[in-house]
């Protein structure tokens, strides 16, 4: 799946999944759907949308379109108006009038909105129980050439999708070239046409020309059409999934706020990609305990850094949570945070995946946070990503705060929301957030998940995946 969103009042997001699919941002949105799925499970998606503008937003209206591009239902919450700062939840199989089914999305406001999709099958009676999410796309942020970081065929038992939709006015012609660890191409595909308002599928399965297997089935992908575009990949195993957002532009630098290295038994990978057609991306990454790695990468070649594999990094329940920065002198870089437990079995274990940020500003949006809620709680990863200590305020709708001194230059704090923690959130709360710093730039990541003492914790679905993964939005 993947989500738009139009600056103007609108908002775009695709979700490859059964039920239901939408995620936007303010103004207008687009949000694009699939006609297939590999991703076993039996999917419901849920919208949040953060009133991020100064003032209350009176209109909104969530429009949902078929893979054809006719629309399935116009959408008019009835909850409105949505006061500044504040949030809203929308179930989408709460919504009588739209029947099961996958589709795409167009959410129009009068202000600007920040959201994100949650999407699980956690609520089926069978297996496989497995959740991810996506931050919104805004529709300025559509384009007609789409960059994937890291997309797999039998890769370590992972596969993947690409989940395309048309953010234009007219029929889109696609077609995509994936490239493997050295850059060279490995297959042109083209991917047909896609109607204005429609989204689709693609499987890297039924992609007969991609390479497959644990030494050949990770590679990038660059993906061109007619028209703008907005995309989310797909990843999954046997009970677990993940999904991120395709990029339309690089960086020089990029923000890596969660690590990790047998952190409670989490492992993280992350890949680079260089975008650059014509130069090298030539840089180094450094974590937060002082701890380096180089890199040289060619046009479009993709190189996955497992951070378990790094016999430098500290690990563990103490150290084995850290942060990074990614600096390239020369080419143009994007990257995908993935976070698993590599020490069970592929079938088990928590998955989840984000992207990983280049911009950063002194105030950072958190749509989405979970406090004991239908089983989830939810940890707010901030990064200091400045040259010198800054104090971090975490403010809620509610006027609540959580206060932060003096976080060092590469440093993060990790925000729980479990059980009440410090009395600033009720039990079974769903509400968003702002970060802000005293002068130094932040990016921020939130992840939700379930254990034993939440709420609504289901032992019956355990071990299995309930971890959603996705990244704030700069102000």
């Amino acid at each position: 799946m993947s989500q738009v969103i139009r600056h103007v009042t609108a908002i775009a997001a695709t979700i490859a999944v059964v039920v239901s699919l939408l995620s936007f941002t303010g103004g207008k949105v687009l949000a694009q759907g699939q006609s297939e799925t590999d991703a076993p499970g039996v999917w419901q998606s849920a919208i949040l949308i953060q009133n991020s503008s100064s003032s209350p937003a009176t209109t909104v209206t969530i429009t949902f379109y078929r893979a054809d591009g006719t629309v399935a239902l116009e959408f008019t919450p009835t909850d409105l108006p949505i006061p500044a700062g504040e949030s809203r939840e929308y179930y989408i199989p709460s919504i009588d009038t739209l029947s099961p089914g996958q589709f795409n999305v167009i959410a129009t406001s009068d202000v600007q909105l920040t959201a994100s999709v949650n999407t699980t099958s956690v609520n089926n009676d069978s297996a496989p129980w497995t959740s991810f999410a996506y931050e919104g796309i805004e529709a300025a942020q559509t384009a007609t050439t789409l960059y994937y970081p890291g997309l797999y065929k039998n890769y370590f038992g992972f596969n993947s999708e690409m989940v395309l939709q048309n953010a234009g006015d007219t029929t889109a012609t696609v077609s995509a070239k994936f490239y493997n660890a050295s850059g060279t191409e490995v297959a042109n595909v083209d991917l047909g046409s896609i109607a204005a308002n429609g989204a689709q599928t693609f499987p890297t399965q039924s992609i007969s020309q991609l390479p497959s297997g644990n030494t050949e089935g990770l590679f990038g992908a660059v993906v061109t059409s007619n028209v703008p575009l907005a995309g989310i990949a797909n990843i999954w195993r046997t009970n677990g999934t993940s999904s991120y957002n395709a990029f339309t532009s690089g960086s020089q630098t990029l923000y890596v706020p969660a690590n990790y290295k047998q952190y409670f038994g989490f492992g993280s990978a992350l890949t680079i990609q260089n975008i650059d057609q014509s130069n090298n991306a030539a840089g180094t990454i450094t974590y937060s305990d002082g701890t380096t790695e180089n890199f040289d990468l060619a046009p479009n070649a993709s190189q996955e850094f497992f951070a378990p594999n790094n016999a430098s990094l500290p690990s563990g329940n103490t150290g084995g949570v850290f942060s990074a920065q990614v600096v390239a002198t020369t080419g143009s870089i994007i990257g995908l945070v993935s976070l698993s437990q590599p020490d069970r079995p592929t079938e088990r274990g928590d998955f989840g995946s984000y992207n990983v940020p280049s911009e950063a500003a002194t105030t950072v949006n958190i749509p989405n946070i979970l406090s004991d809620y239908f089983g989830y709680f939810s940890a707010v990863t901030v990064q200091n990503t400045g040259n010198a200590p800054t104090d971090v305020t975490i403010t809620y709708p509610s006027g609540e705060t959580r206060s932060f001194p003096n976080v060092p230059a590469n440093g993060t704090i990790n925000v729980i929301h479990l059980n009440n923690t410090d009395d600033v959130l009720p039990d079974r709360t769903t509400t968003s957030a702002v970060a802000t710093s005293t002068g130094q730039p932040l990016v921020a990541v939130i992840q939700h998940n379930t254990a034993s003492n939440v709420n609504g914790y289901n032992s019956t679905k355990q071990p299995s995946d309930f971890l959603l993964a996705f990244s704030g939005t700069t102000q």
